[in-house]
């Protein structure tokens, strides 16, 4: 077995990984500080930080010979044989002295940076810096530049360390961002004639800057970091199943930032998704429960909604046939309830998919695994990023809860078409779009031939209108449950915000209706539909793995190839800790 020596003690080296000094030290629980690096991007070794003493020890005679230089982290591979020396005083002087460069010129204006909390500088300054300033020159000062409508480049707080310029080019390719000039008059802009606006992925250029050199015009000022409340979560923009970290206070999103999923999205997110976080905060969601009397919808307490729920379909399924429309917006859980609940009713009872917004074309960034790499030095297999133009997040999901539980899946313009004919008794439609999804025309077609209609919503729509019964139902930030993605990988959400006056979340709705005791939890729901449907064995048990499932890989099987979590929200964890 391979084994590498660090700090005198010997570990082995995980078969069939390239990993870097970093990666490995951080495996074992040892910290090299970094700025420059990044596990996704080319290495440049230019902050000089990460610099380590490294040597090799001699399989035979077991010399250890050590170089005579310090040697970048980020650059020294994980062999057999290696040594590491990452806590000697020659490396303690050294990161002090890199430490004291770079902040000669910084503005050292932490009380009015956006950063402040989650920041390297701060972060690495208290650990490996010294309490002493002596440089006493006139510092320089460089612009404050508007790179896009949406990010800020404070160049007075830049290190140069250059991330933000290879995120450009090797994962989004669009290459707007460059460094200007040489030595210390060093600065990072955009090329004349170009922003970021046109980048769908420049959001990622302020996530993957260790200091407060770019900020979100969207997030400015608006909160301190150690104020928010972080939840794991994925977003629902689109198919992709983008993991994300929610960031919330006092009831509010505040932003969402990514979170590593080497599976889906790597380190990434796109900016239509970033900021889709709004939708949750819209003070014009549906806020109670309506129930139609003397031909005005009146708000009615949750239990009586319920009950003229239940009663209306019981008695439509007497008559004929239910429909039930199930949104691609809805958790596997959910629609798994919702589906039993219509066909206890009836087994000639129809569930129909939803409406499945598409936009546009699939766009997909493929990583460009040669520029700035040389040799085995990237230690990464960088993942493409696609972007989605089925604007759902778990359309392949319920498709499989209704293929199981009826044998096909009936689209919306079908179950409309019908509904509009006169052919249902009753509907019973469960949305929870982000986007408004019917209009009066739709919504006029869909009231017309149904004597009892039945909405279960987040939004107020044309059809909330027209509805015998509205239900106010939970956004995605409100509800936790599980999501199928383009690629078939179930993964988890949690929620992130507490359900919101008036309204409960669907999986509540619907397990009152089906009468389960106690309060709904969906894992056990999960572990319910793993037993009841084949598509879902691999989620057995109702508890996924952090990087989520590959519904093809079968029951109890593990992700494939999954690599070490490693998360770098760098400096987060550690400056959030600090100042709660």
């Amino acid at each position: 077995m391979a084994t590498i020596i660090i700090n005198g003690t010997e570990y082995p080296i995980p078969e069939g990984e390239k990993l870097n000094a970093i990666q490995m030290a951080k495996r074992v629980g040892i910290e090299i500080p970094y700025y420059c690096w990044h596990p996704a991007l080319s290495v440049v070794a230019n902050c000089r930080m990460c610099e380590i003493e490294v040597g090799s020890k001699d399989p035979k005679t077991g010399e250890i010979r050590m170089m005579p230089k310090l040697v970048p982290g980020c650059q020294t591979p994980a062999k057999d044989g290696t040594v590491l020396i990452t806590d000697s005083p020659k490396i303690k002087e050294h990161q002090r002295m890199v430490m004291e460069l770079l902040l000669l010129n910084h503005p050292l204006d932490c009380p009015v940076c956006d950063q402040a909390g989650e920041c390297g500088l701060q972060d690495y300054s208290y650990e490996y810096g010294q309490a002493s300033h002596r440089f006493v020159e006139e510092r320089l000062v460089n612009p404050r530049k508007s790179v896009s409508d949406l990010v800020q480049l404070n160049s007075d707080r830049c290190i140069m360390c250059t991330r933000c310029v290879r995120f450009t080019r090797e994962i989004s390719q669009t290459s707007e961002l460059q460094v200007m000039r040489r030595g210390s008059h060093s600065e990072i802009d955009v090329f004349p004639g170009h922003t970021l606006d046109d980048n769908p992925l420049a959001g990622n250029v302020v996530d993957v800057c260790p200091v407060g050199a770019l900020l979100d015009k969207d997030f400015l000022h608006n909160q301190r970091v150690w104020f928010l409340a972080k939840h794991d979560g994925l977003c629902t923009r689109c198919s992709t199943g983008c993991n994300i970290s929610v960031e919330e206070s006092k009831g509010k999103i505040w932003r969402f930032k990514p979170r590593s999923n080497p599976h889906v999205n790597d380190y990434w997110i796109c900016d239509e998704g970033r900021y889709s976080y709004k939708s949750a905060n819209d003070p014009h969601l549906l806020d109670a429960m309506y129930v139609r009397k003397d031909d005005d919808l009146k708000p009615t307490p949750v239990d009586e909604a319920l009950k003229a729920v239940d009663r209306g379909l019981r008695e439509a399924s007497e008559k004929g046939v239910v429909a039930a429309v199930l949104s691609p917006f809805l958790t596997v859980e959910e629609a798994y309830l919702a589906a039993r609940y219509i066909k206890g009713l009836g087994e000639k009872n129809v569930l129909a998919l939803g409406p499945v917004p598409v936009n546009g074309v699939d766009r997909t960034f493929k990583p460009d695994k040669s520029t700035g790499r040389t040799g085995d030095t990237s230690f990464i297999e960088p993942r493409p990023f696609t972007i989605h133009a089925e604007k759902c997040p778990n359309r392949k999901g319920v498709e499989a809860v209704l293929e199981h539980l009826q044998g096909s899946v009936v689209p919306f313009d079908e179950l409309a078409a019908r509904a509009s004919k006169g052919e249902f008794a009753a509907l019973y439609v469960i949305s929870g779009s982000i986007d408004a999804w019917n209009d009066e025309a739709t919504a006029k077609a869909l009231r017309s031939g149904v004597p009892f209609l039945v909405l279960q919503d987040t939004n107020v729509t044309p059809l909330a209108h027209l509805s015998d019964v509205v239900l106010a139902g939970a956004t995605f930030a409100e509800k936790a449950g599980s999501y199928v993605n383009a690629d078939g990988r179930l993964q988890y959400a949690g929620a992130a915000l507490p359900p919101r006056e008036g309204s409960l979340p669907d999986l509540d709705l619907l397990s009152i209706l089906l009468n389960r005791p106690g309060p709904a939890r969906s894992g056990e729901v999960l572990a319910e539909l793993a037993e009841a449907v084949p598509a879902f064995a691999a989620a057995k048990g109702g508890v996924l793995p952090a990087t989520g499932q590959d519904l093809s890989a079968g029951s109890g099987a593990k992700p494939k190839s999954d690599p070490p979590a490693f998360v770098d929200s760098w400096f987060a964890p550690q400056g959030a800790a600090r100042y709660r």
